[in-house]
C-alpha cells in the first residue's frame, strides 16, 4: 500500500507558487499526496484574497478527512497547542493516527510532528531528493530554491545541506 504524505498548507503554496506542484507529484509517485480540510480551509481563504495558486493545490491533491477519534484528538490539540495553526494540527493529527507522513515548511510544526512520532517531510529532505532521483540537476534545484524564495517571500536556511 502507498504511504500517504499530507501537505501543509505552506509547503503546497510555495510549490504552486512557482508552479511546480509536479514536482512534488513526480518525486513521491507511489505516495499518495493529499491535504486535510482545515488545510483546504486555509487554501480558499487566500482565494478570498484574489490569489489564483490554491486552485492548482486543489486540483491536485484530493481532500483526506479525518475520523471521528481524529477530530476529537484534533479538538483537544486545538486547545493545548495554540501556537501551530489548525491546519497543522489537524494534518499531525491524522498522521499520528495513520502513520502518515506531514510534510510542512513550518520548523515548530515539524518539530512538534516529530515529538509525537510522526514521520515528517521538510523542504531540505524534498530539494535534496529532487537532485539524488535525478529529477532534476543540482543547477535545476538551485534554480528552484531562487524560485521559491522570491516568489513565496522566504530566506532559506542552511541551504548547502541540500547539495551535500
Amino acid at each position: 500500500m502507498a504511504k500517504v504524505i499530507i501537505l501543509d498548507t505552506d509547503i503546497a503554496s510555495a510549490f504552486a507558487k512557482i508552479k511546480r506542484l509536479e514536482l512534488l507529484m513526480k518525486l513521491f509517485l507511489k505516495h499518495r499526496i493529499v491535504v486535510t480540510p482545515k488545510i483546504y480551509e486555509e487554501l480558499t481563504t487566500s482565494l478570498d484574497y484574489g490569489y489564483t495558486f490554491p486552485l492548482d493545490i486543489i486540483r491536485c491533491f484530493e481532500v483526506l478527512y479525518p475520523s471521528e477519534p481524529e477530530s476529537e484528538d484534533y479538538q483537544k490539540l486545538l486547545m493545548e497547542k495554540r501556537t501551530l495553526g489548525k491546519g497543522e494540527l489537524e494534518a499531525i493529527t491524522i498522521s499520528k493516527h495513520r502513520g502518515y507522513i506531514f510534510a510542512s515548511l513550518d520548523t515548530a510544526a515539524l518539530r512538534f510532528a516529530e515529538e509525537n512520532d510522526v514521520e515528517t517531510l521538510g523542504l531540505h529532505a524534498i530539494l535534496k531528493s529532487l537532485w539524488e532521483s535525478t529529477l532534476q540537476s543540482k543547477d535545476e534545484v538551485r534554480a528552484i530554491v531562487k524560485e521559491l524564495e522570491k516568489e513565496d517571500n522566504m530566506r532559506i536556511q542552511d541551504i548547502e545541506v541540500v547539495f551535500r
